[in-house]
Order: structure tokens, then sequence, then C-alpha cells
């Protein structure tokens, strides 16, 4: 009977060691993992943005961007690795990075505000349409030589040369729906081409959600995240504001190009601004996500009522409406002078804040929005982004 209970107690022991054991090797596991990847071990939430995700695979960070002319195709994928690190059966078609990015040029300012916001001014080393850069700091850099000018806008015009002198380990920029031959080039000969596609989210906050997308390549994400998370507390609290106005101003927007006016659709991301700030606007129920083109006669036809015109095209004054024929100042928002365009924040080199920091500041916008339309909410504040023409 002792031998039993000897025996019984000399099994529990040995149990008792091995699960010990097992549980020590499990937190030793985990706890090397996360020395070994560091920051990407925080995995951000994607709550609004439908062009991309972020996930966890096999312990690297797995990045998808999907291809919004073809449904349910990606049209990039990335592994991320931390610095000196390496796989060795690696996928095909499959974009492998080390992390965190050392250096980057982009192709578009509409990525300038989440660099800026990051803290990864320094990262940059080129950058198309330098010359017209809002953020002193870039254009400070630029205007000292720091940062060349590698091409124009839409990828085009691109300066190859240079961008393989300066050889940066990520270039981010714009897809679109034709591949530019530059673009193609840069990619076939090894370039890491990071798609932030935050231009075809149809909502203020999805557009904003992709600062995450560019956290990621440089290990930042904790820091998106924790920014986000106020952007939106910020946009949220300002779209009640406004959702139970009693009032509702009418808005039409937009300008003429060369005889044809494009109207954002019911989908369209600065219609959902509209909606968010609580406006009355004629194609609310629309389910374009574009632009839709129309006569300047059937846009007078349906807006010539309209309290407020906002984003008259280039317009920032009131004489360049007049200037651009009679059939422009028959609006009635004209009239009354209620034109507010989106250049407040223009520097001398043509650089707008519009393109840089409003794309990550949604909440800033609604804001602009929300004090035109209806400034008894907001008595004391003023408009950040847009002025009122004069």
């Amino acid at each position: 009977m002792n031998m039993l209970k000897n025996g019984l107690l000399y099994l529990l022991v040995i149990m008792t060691l091995t699960s010990c054991f097992n549980k020590g090797q499990e937190q030793k596991k985990k706890i090397e993992q996360q020395q070994k990847w560091k920051g990407q071990t925080f995995l951000p939430q994607v709550k609004y943005a439908k062009g991309f995700s972020i996930e966890m695979n096999n312990g690297y960070k797995e990045i998808k961007v999907y291809n919004p002319w073809k449904n349910d195709e990606v049209l990039r994928k990335y592994i991320l690795m931390s610095r000196g690190s390496s796989i060795k059966n690696k996928e095909v078609n499959v974009t492998y990075i080390q992390t965190p990015v050392k250096t980057v040029a982009i192709f578009s300012n509409t990525h300038v505000g989440s660099l800026v916001e990051l803290g990864l001014v320094d990262k940059i080393v080129g950058m198309t349409r330098a010359n017209q850069i809002f953020n002193s700091a870039l254009s400070q850099k630029v205007k000292d030589g720091k940062i060349p000018n590698i091409g124009g806008a839409h990828n085009k015009n691109l300066d190859i040369e240079t961008i393989v002198e300066l050889n940066p380990e990520l270039i981010i920029l714009s897809a679109f729906n034709d591949v530019k031959a530059g673009e193609s080039h840069l990619d076939e000969i090894g370039f890491n081409m990071a798609y932030a596609l935050n231009w075809m989210e149809d909502t203020p906050l999805g557009r904003a959600e992709w600062i995450k997308f560019v956290a990621a390549f440089f290990e930042k994400d904790q820091v998106a995240e924790g920014f986000f998370n106020q952007v939106q507390a910020k946009y949220l609290a300002m779209k009640q504001k406004a959702a139970h106005v009693q009032k509702k101003s009418s808005v039409m927007m937009g300008w003429a190009y060369r005889g044809t006016w494009y109207m954002p659709g019911g989908r369209n991301y600065m219609v959902n601004y509209l909606r968010d700030a609580g406006a009355d606007y004629f194609l609310l129920s629309d389910s374009t996500r574009g632009n839709i083109p129309m006569s300047v006669e059937s846009v007078l036809d349906q807006c010539n009522d309209a309290d407020v015109w906002i984003y008259p095209g280039i317009c920032k004054e009131l004489k360049d409406i007049e200037n651009a024929g009679d059939i422009f100042t028959q609006f009635k928002s004209y009239r009354k002078k209620e034109v507010y365009n989106i250049y407040k924040r223009t520097n001398a080199h043509g650089g707008s804040d519009w393109w840089e920091t409003a794309t990550i500041r949604p909440d800033l916008v609604l804001k602009d929005f929300i004090k035109i339309l209806h400034p008894e909410i907001l008595p004391k504040d003023s408009t950040y982004f847009m002025s009122k023409l004069q």
C-alpha cells in the first residue's frame, strides 16, 4: 500500500514538474518571440479602411492591399520581417521587407501627413513634386537640396536615374487603374513598392486609417493606433454635434472643367463629410463613389438655390468665378457670397496642407464643414483648412 502511495506521489511530482517545465518553455518562447519582433508584436485593428488588412501569420506581419478595381483580388501582399532575419521558403508574388525601414521615397503629397505624424521626416530621401510641399520642415529640406524632386504627379515623368542613385528601401505610391511605365520599371528592377490607396476609400475615417499601413513598415504601429483613436474620437464627437440640427443648409460642390462639371456622387468621401455635418445635398441618396459628369446647365438647374458652394476648383477669389463666365454668377451661393475653397493653408510655392494633413485629420475637416454650415454650433471657432472667397 505504501509502495502504491509512493508511486502515485512520484508520478504526481513528475507530472507537476513536467507541466511547469512546459509552461516555462512556452513562456520563454513567447518572450523570445516578443524580443525578436519588438514593434511587430503589436497588431493594429483596421476598423474603417476597406483597402488593406494587417494580420500575424506564422510569426510575421502580413499586409494585403486589395485591388479597388477588381473585387476580391489582392493587388499586393507584404511580409514584414524584423531586420536581420530571413525566410527560407518564400512565396511568389509576395514582397518581403525588413523592418524598420530606414529610407523611403514618396510619389504623392497625400502620404506626407502620415510620415510627418509618425516622426519619420528624416527617413524621406526623395519626393515627386518636391517643390510643392506645404510642410515647413520638408520644404526646407527640399530648398537645402537634401530631398530631391524625383518626378511629377500621378507617377508620371519619374526620374529613374535619381531614384536608383538614392536607392530607397521603400517607395510609397498611389496605385492607379493603369500602371505607368516608370513605376513598372522600378518594380521590375527590385524596388519595394508600397501601394497606399487611401485616396480610394469612400469614408473620411477610412482614408485616415491608412496611417496604420504606413506605420507598419517602420514599426510605428502603436503610435499610429494611438493617433488614429484620438482622431476617431474627435471626429465622432463632431459628428454628434451636428446630428440633431434643425435646419440643414443645402450645398453644391465642385467646378466645371472644359465645360463638364464633375459633381461628387453620393458615396464620395467629400459627400460623406456633408452627410456627417448635417448638410442637404441633392445626391445624398446616390450610390456613386466617384464623380458624376454633368453639364453646367444641369448643375444650375439642380443647385441654383443651394445655400453654400464648397470647393469651386482652383478659384481663390469671387472674381475668379466671375471671369469664368456669366452662368457661374447665377448661383444663389455666389450672389450671397457663401463660397468656400480648401486653400486656407497654402504657401508661396503652391503647396497645400489640404493634400497633406487633411488626409489624416478628418476631424478638423468635419469641424470646418460644421463651422460653415452651422456656425451656431461652433460660435468661437474658426475654420482650419477652408476659407471664404472674397
